[in-house]
Parts: structure tokens; C-alpha cells; sequence
């Protein structure tokens, strides 16, 4: 009998689904329901992919965390961090009340928080995906609790996999980064200003003011991401002249892995886009900007400096082969 895995996948934007998606296509021998909310539940619906009944109950992580982000900065906001507790305790109590893990033969989870949450005992034959080890900085005794919390409930599962493109914690495999969608086109070098929000509303007014201004001076340009939903993004990434990207892992996968170059906007006060951002500085091809103090023509004139410069991006590695091999070997 072919095994059944269940994929529990974060609905914080889309960068997690659409690795997930990859390296699922590699899991070809297994049955796999999948477990998500939001827009990773639109973009798996739109491929025809199994998806568990309680998807359809959970809220949207991507959706909850604008309750601490404002005007593309993170603000941890009493009201706002109440709101988003409240949203994971709603997911955790559902998974925790209807969600039978002893029907699956594997259990894969990508920074799977509501499971976590839940209280359920994760099975032996688990795999965890992520590109962080902790929420950041530990300099107080909220962060260390939280991130200890963290670091202890990743340790639950079998085989732990890092692929940050940064952090390199011990007690994870680091085989390189996993790539997204099921393939990408041929890149190409037509004349479009790709503007990428990734799968949150994070940075959708900057995003409408950064291409006002770009149509103005002659560029034409194309939103994706946030409000601006398209189920195959990576064919306009892939034919993008340069992008505007915010610095979330999965987009700047794609920026390195196409060569595209790209002005990033880091969201204030956010230690992952931070970091990630972090490694595309200094690089030729790549300017770095906060998305909360740079305006529409700020980036105008950093575009118009990658847009005369030959892109050296960092190396990525797509480990999806690797990975799918590990877990093949954990089934049996």
C-alpha cells in the first residue's frame, strides 16, 4: 500500500505552500493530504491537490499577522499580538479536537505552529521544514521563553530540516534551500518592472505607489502577491526585467535562483527580513531598502542602478531532491 502523508503547511504568505508544492511533487510514491488555510489553501486548490476537511475552518496566519504589521513595519502592538495569540489558539484547539494523526504513515510539517500548539504527540515517522530556529534575538526573558518553546517543540520531529538562507543552527540538516513551484520557466528579460508582495497584504500601498510612480517615468510594471492573487507567479517573475520584491525567504529564492535583478524592502522591524536581506547587500544587481522609510522614488533610483548592473546573486542550492530522498529512506 502506498503510504499516506499528511502535510501540514504555515499559511503565513505563500512562501511556504510553494516550496511544499515542489518538494511534494518528489513524494510522488505517497498519498498526501495537505493542511493549510488562506491563500496557500487558494494556491493548492488551483492545482487539484487533496486537501484536509479542517482546512477550510482554519484562519489565515498571513491574514492575523497584519494585526502587527502596519504600514509595512512590524509594531507588536498589545491588541494586535492578542489578536494573532487568539487566531493560533482558535487553529491549535481545532487541530488538537478533529485532527487524527494516527491515519497518516508521515507526518510533514513546514513551521507547522497550530500542531505545534495543539498539544498532539508528533509521530516517529515526522519531518519538519523551516528557515528559522527561533523568532530572533533572545535578549530578554519573553523572547528566550518563546524561542525556547520553539526550539523544543521543532526537536519533536524525526528529521529536521533548515533551509534558511542564513541561519545555521545545530540540531538541523542544512542541505541547502528549497526552490518553489513545481518548475521554472526559462528566464527571460522583458521589459517589466515585476513588483512582488509575496502571499501578505504587507506592503500593498507601497506596492501601488512604487508603480504609479515607475508608470510615470516609462516603466511598465506588474503587482503580484497580496490583493493581487495569481496562481502561477513565478512565469512573471521569470520574465521580469528587474524586480521590487519584498525580503521574504521564498521570493528571494527566486530572485537568486532566476537572476533577476531586484530591490528588496525589508519590513521594518521584521528579524527575518532582516536577515534575508542581509545576504543580498553589497552585491551587484541588488540594492537594499527598509519598505517603511523609502519612498516611491527612492526606489525608483535604486532600480534604476541595478537596471545598468550585471546581477551577482548569493548561491542557492535547491535541496528538494535531497530532502525528498531523506524522507523517502524514514518511510521504510
Amino acid at each position: 500500500m502506498r503510504p499516506k502523508a499528511l502535510y501540514v503547511s504555515s499559511s503565513v504568505g505563500l512562501g511556504h505552500v510553494t516550496r511544499d508544492y515542489r518538494l511534494s511533487r518528489l513524494l510522488d510514491w505517497a498519498d498526501i493530504t495537505w493542511l493549510t488555510a488562506g491563500r496557500a489553501l487558494d494556491y493548492l486548490r488551483a492545482r487539484g491537490e487533496s486537501v484536509h476537511e479542517l482546512s477550510y475552518e482554519l484562519r489565515s496566519l498571513g491574514d492575523s499577522l497584519m494585526n502587527v504589521i502596519r504600514g509595512c513595519r512590524v509594531t507588536y502592538s498589545p491588541l494586535g499580538l492578542l489578536r494573532l495569540y487568539k487566531d493560533l489558539r482558535h487553529n491549535a484547539d481545532l487541530v488538537r479536537d478533529h485532527l487524527d494523526l494516527e491515519a497518516y504513515d508521515l507526518v510533514i510539517g513546514d513551521e507547522p505552529w497550530e500542531l505545534m500548539m495543539s498539544g498532539l504527540k508528533v509521530p516517529e515517522r515526522s519531518v519538519l521544514i523551516t528557515d528559522i530556529t527561533s523568532l530572533g534575538s533572545s535578549d530578554n526573558l519573553i523572547m528566550r521563553r518563546v524561542n525556547s518553546w520553539i526550539r523544543a517543540k521543532f526537536l519533536q520531529f524525526r528529521l529536521r530540516f533548515n533551509v534558511s538562507l542564513w541561519d545555521r543552527a545545530e540540531g538541523f540538516l542544512s542541505p541547502g534551500q528549497l526552490a518553489t513551484h513545481e518548475a521554472y520557466p526559462t528566464p527571460s528579460d522583458d521589459d517589466l518592472i515585476v513588483i512582488n508582495l509575496g502571499g501578505t497584504d504587507a506592503g500593498n500601498s507601497a506596492a501601488e505607489a512604487i508603480s504609479a510612480l515607475l508608470e510615470a517615468r516609462g516603466l511598465r510594471t506588474a503587482i503580484i502577491g497580496g490583493r493581487s492573487f495569481r496562481p502561477n507567479p513565478v512565469d512573471v517573475i521569470a520574465s521580469a526585467r528587474a524586480l521590487v520584491t519584498l525580503a521574504g525567504y521564498s521570493s528571494l529564492v527566486e530572485a537568486s535562483m532566476l537572476r533577476k535583478r531586484a530591490v528588496i524592502l525589508k519590513i521594518g522591524g521584521h528579524f527575518e527580513h532582516e536577515e534575508n536581506a542581509r545576504v543580498f547587500e553589497g552585491r551587484s544587481g541588488y540594492r537594499v531598502l527598509s519598505c517603511d522609510r523609502a519612498t516611491p522614488e527612492e526606489v525608483y533610483r535604486a532600480l534604476s542602478e541595478v537596471l545598468g548592473e550585471e546581477p551577482d546573486p548569493p548561491a542557492v542550492k535547491d535541496s528538494a531532491q535531497e530532502i525528498a530522498s531523506m524522507i523517502r529512506r524514514l518511510t521504510k
